[in-house]
């Protein structure tokens, strides 16, 4: 027997959230996976060079310092490179990339009822792709100016701006309308947010971090047996927890994609309305017809 379909436009509460994530990822691990890797594949392996260039470089240095070499002050904050600024952009445009697959992905299903393909995924992923990746970049300074002038500001900022890329898939939000769409939904919401993103960081931390503490162990021991040197597969091992740490990250964003559809539904009532007309209707959506995101 088929597994009844998940509504996504529903009011949820905490724990609806969490079990809804799981149970949603379960229903749809292989397509959800498959486009993942389709899509976002290139943008993680390239992540996983430059971390691994970086994660060398940084141990190079590291290991000076151990051994008592003496470089000029250059010499030790050159880990703040060209390498690393590599990693921080490359880092935003993965993470942009993830944002703009779970969200293009969840739409999909929420009109058509079915796992769209990776083909599908991937025409709306190339329509929203750069305006994601350009608001990700405008969102980490502002969250970081945030951070800077009080701590408060930053938490506030961060749980307000989460579901952006949420709001420019479902809505052809422009940077404004999404800026503020944003503040629209979290209007007394804004802790339940919270304690929801803070509860899935913390899945996916300690998830992502057993795994690829598991892993690293299996690395750096087979180094070592080979070339008998203890810090050989360091860079190596930091490649590996790079790319873990990003499949980990589907619970966050299908976790904050559900609470996106939550206040949605809370602010607009699109899913009741919706189940109303199609109250004692036969009628089902083609799940042939391409979408356009």
């Amino acid at each position: 027997m088929a597994q009844q379909k998940i509504q996504l436009r529903k009011i949820r509460d905490f724990g609806d959230n969490l079990s809804d994530t799981f149970q949603f990822i379960r229903q749809e691990f292989k397509p959800l996976l498959t486009a993942f890797i389709f899509i976002a594949g290139i943008f993680l392996l390239a992540n996983a060079i430059v971390a691994g260039l970086y994660n060398q470089q940084a141990l190079g240095i590291f290991s000076a310092l151990v051994k008592g070499v003496t470089y000029d002050e250059s010499r030790y904050f050159s880990f703040l490179s060209l390498t690393y600024f590599s990693l921080l952009l490359i880092t935003l445009l993965t993470l942009s990339a993830m944002r703009t697959i779970i969200a293009v992905y969840m739409h999909y299903y929420d009109e058509n009822g079915t796992s769209p393909t990776p083909q599908q995924i991937w025409k709306g992923f190339a329509r929203n792709i750069l305006p994601i990746f350009i608001f990700s970049i405008i969102r980490f300074v502002v969250i970081i100016v945030g951070y800077i002038m009080c701590l408060a500001p930053g938490v506030y900022l961060t749980v307000v701006l989460m579901p952006f890329s949420f709001v420019i898939v479902n809505e052809n939000a422009s940077f404004g309308d999404a800026f503020t769409r944003c503040f629209d939904l979290i209007k007394e919401n804004f802790w339940i947010s919270l304690a929801i993103y803070l509860v899935a960081m913390l899945i996916f931390s300690i998830g992502s971090g057993i795994i690829g503490f598991v892993i690293g162990i299996i690395t750096e021991a087979v180094s070592y047996f080979t070339t008998k040197k203890i810090d050989t597969g360091l860079p190596i091992v930091g490649a590996l927890l790079n790319l873990i740490e990003y499949f980990f990250y589907i619970i966050f964003f299908v976790s904050a994609g559900l609470q996106y559809y939550t206040l949605v539904e809370i602010h607009d009532g699109t899913g009741l309305a919706r189940r109303l007309e199609n109250l004692g209707s036969n009628v089902h959506p083609d799940t042939n017809i391409e979408e356009e995101f």
